[in-house]
């Protein structure tokens, strides 16, 4: 065994940056969030290669003296708090005094040029390899910019793990977008080259950073929320009930004009929209939450992303309750309910006593579906016209109906089978796909053009799937600000031409981490547009429903697995239903 050793002053910096700077986006927000501890009113973001080249934010702030300069990139060296007791209140967005030394650490070179308002001239200071190389009086305008160029060049480890300068420069818009929803006050600006990506002007709300981020559309149909109390307040804007997202990324929490991550505030989002949007939807939500900082630790992480609250439970059920009342009139507008309230969820479980069973339908012989299906690998040949069907190879399958809106229930001699309709559906849509694919068939052209809304980081990442959304039938086109037209879409056969469809699939495409075509598996796309318009979970099918979707399943190549690889179907075999009910 090794004999234990303190480490040098240069391993610690290294193992204490890994905490404060993962990736280019870790840099931008250290700077942006130090831009706006100092006053600015303008904030540029300029990066190259992702941020992994460059990262260089000018803002025009209060400006550092040269007497700080150097202190300045030294650890723990801090302007926001001057001992422990102020950690219990801190109104600041930095305050640990190690994001600026972190970076100077693990960057190749630190450049900064700075320049107080009051002051006749600037300093400049050149930071290389972590050591201060250089510091001299400058003209400069006032306020603050910083360059950090060659990121983890001394740290190869942390350099390899780094994702494409596309899906880095994708997590820089996303932070800087967030950033620009809180601090309205502020005009951003993010450019790579010469293309502005983010642009934001200063306004008195949030609803002109909103309406570049969610699009007209969604602006128009926001709702606003407040609430109150002697230790905090809440306000905010929620979409209405059809006003959804297929995942969460248009969830925007803040506490104290922080961008945070709240497992009790998002929670609490989701439990106001519990029985009013459909499952496996996502509300769009801007939460802002103002609260006294002694009753929060901020303190918890280095990035400062997670937080504690004193009082969790009473901020989360205050949410719900505002989110609640805010959406009860639009719910009503929109769904047409108006009076009344959304059922109770239904106990499941529950195994029935005596007496309780209160309704029993039995499916009439007539409303009974027979016909012969091969299960064991025999071609397949059904006759729909006669309902008591024929015998056709080993097997012949009888349905007898569904339960819980998403398991076809059917017998044949060997036993009694289960088919999940939301597998086989999707076993059916994927081939279909994947033959139009091949024979060039696949794109098919809507009557009228459909213009989507997205937002500055998606259509980051439009731009690294172009190739691939049009190999697979996208016709796509950019109209101007963040407006795209759609001309063409895949035939998925169901419809997929109204807006919100076609933000669902191009949502399910961008989450997948696959930024661009070179990484990106046809097949992997075609299975998520398979799955995308298959019948869902909670369907209630008719029998002639049942009949055809059977029917294709057993025309597949493939009938035993959904694409993902799940099963189809499960049999229970006679002798496995004999030993559950003790005959054997």
């Amino acid at each position: 065994m090794q004999k234990i050793r303190l480490l040098d002053e240069d391993t610690i910096n290294k193992i204490a940056a890994g905490e404060v700077i993962e990736r280019p986006a870790s840099v931008v927000k250290e700077l942006v969030e130090n831009s706006i501890d100092a006053g600015a009113t303008r904030i540029l973001i300029e990066v190259t290669d992702g941020g992994k080249s460059l990262v260089k934010v000018t803002d025009d702030g209060c400006g550092i003296g040269q007497e700080d300069l150097s202190l300045a990139f030294q650890k723990h060296a801090t302007s926001k708090i001057s001992s422990a007791v102020d950690l219990s209140s801190i109104s600041t967005l930095g305050f640990r005094g190690e994001a600026l030394s972190s970076i100077a650490s693990v960057a190749g070179l630190v450049e900064v040029h700075t320049k107080l308002r009051s002051a006749l001239s600037g300093s400049y200071m050149k930071i290389v390899d972590g050591g201060v190389s250089a510091i001299k009086d400058i003209g400069c305008p006032a306020g603050t910019s910083i360059s950090v160029r060659d990121l983890f060049h001394n740290v190869p480890a942390r350099l390899k793990y780094l994702k494409s300068a596309s899906a880095e420069l994708v997590r820089v818009t996303e932070l800087v977008t967030e950033m620009a929803i809180i601090n309205y006050n502020i005009s951003f600006e993010l450019f790579t080259g010469n293309r502005t990506i983010f642009k934001s002007s200063r306004s008195e709300d949030w609803n002109d950073v909103l309406l570049k981020v969610f699009g007209l559309e969604t602006v128009k149909r926001l709702i606003p929320f407040r609430a109150e109390s002697r230790s905090f307040s809440l306000k905010g804007a929620v979409g209405g009930p059809l006003c959804t997202r297929s995942g969460p990324d248009w969830i925007y929490v803040f506490v104290n004009g922080r961008p945070v991550s709240s497992r009790a505030l998002t929670a609490g989002l989701r439990e106001a929209y519990r029985t009013i949007i459909p499952l496996g939807k996502s509300p769009i939500a801007v939460v802002s939450l103002e609260i006294n900082p002694t009753l929060i630790d901020v303190n918890v992480h280095p990035t400062k992303r997670e937080i504690r609250f004193q009082n969790e439970e009473e901020v989360a059920k205050a949410l719900i309750e505002a989110v609640s009342e805010a959406l009860k009139v639009k719910a009503g507008s929109e769904i047409g309910i108006g009076q009344g309230q959304a059922t109770a969820e239904q106990p499941r479980g529950k195994i029935l006593g005596p007496g309780e069973i209160t309704d029993l339908t039995v499916a009439s012989v007539a409303d009974q579906s027979t016909f012969p299906l091969e299960i064991a690998g025999c071609q397949v040949k059904v006759d729909l016209e006669n309902p008591e069907g024929v015998e056709v190879g080993p097997s012949r399958l009888r349905i007898l109906g569904q339960v819980l809106k998403l398991y076809i229930v059917a017998e044949n001699e060997q036993g009694l089978m289960l088919i999940d309709q939301h597998a086989a559906a999707e076993r059916i849509r994927f081939e279909r796909l994947r033959e139009r694919y091949g024979q060039k068939t696949i794109s098919q052209e809507l009557v009228e053009a459909v213009t989507i809304e997205l937002s500055p980081k998606e259509q980051q990442i439009l731009e690294s799937w172009k190739e691939v959304l049009a190999d697979i039938g996208f016709d796509i086109d950019h109209f101007g600000g963040s407006t795209y037209n759609i001309r063409a879409v895949p035939s998925t056969g169901y419809r997929l031409e109204s807006p919100q469809a076609i933000h669902d699939i191009l949502s399910d495409f961008f989450s997948q981490g696959r930024i661009g075509p070179d990484s990106t598996n046809i097949e992997e796309v075609l299975k998520i547009l398979a799955c995308r318009g298959s019948i869902k979970s909670g369907h209630e099918m008719t029998n002639s429903e049942m009949r055809t979707l059977l029917k294709d399943l057993y025309a597949c190549q493939n009938p035993h697995t959904c694409p993902h690889g799940r099963p189809v179907a499960v049999l229970l075999d006679i002798a496995q239903l004999e030993r559950i009910f003790g005959r054997r």
